[in-house]
């Protein structure tokens, strides 16, 4: 599972049969802090998220699973909605005494 922030909605109106009714988002892809990693990809929505949520994606062939028809040509899949994110800094095991950062809201 992966964290992105949701860019737009990406509209096809020609898809593969598999898709038919699925929304499509633009996603870029997140660290736990919330910085952006990698180049943005498109994504499955299961969950009904809009623009500007920070969300959890899926991807390979578990994200097709989330469709009625597991085999459909699908690389990744939003899964959740992030309401907030904990994060211990770097180097600061929560034994440690390290105190968790609140990142990642949306």
């Amino acid at each position: 599972m992966h964290l992105a922030r949701v860019m737009g909605r990406l509209v096809a109106t020609v898809k593969q049969e598999t898709l038919t009714a699925i929304p499509l988002q633009w996603i870029q892809p997140l660290t736990a802090t919330g910085e952006p990693a990698g180049k943005p990809i498109v994504a499955i929505d299961r969950v009904g998220v809009g623009p500007g949520e920070v969300v959890v994606y899926i991807t390979s062939r578990e994200a097709a699973m989330t469709l009625e028809e597991p085999l459909a040509a699908v690389d990744a899949g939003i899964v959740a909605k992030v309401d907030w994110c904990h994060v211990v800094p770097k180097g600061e095991a929560a034994a440690e005494g390290g105190v968790p950062v609140r990142t990642l809201d949306a």
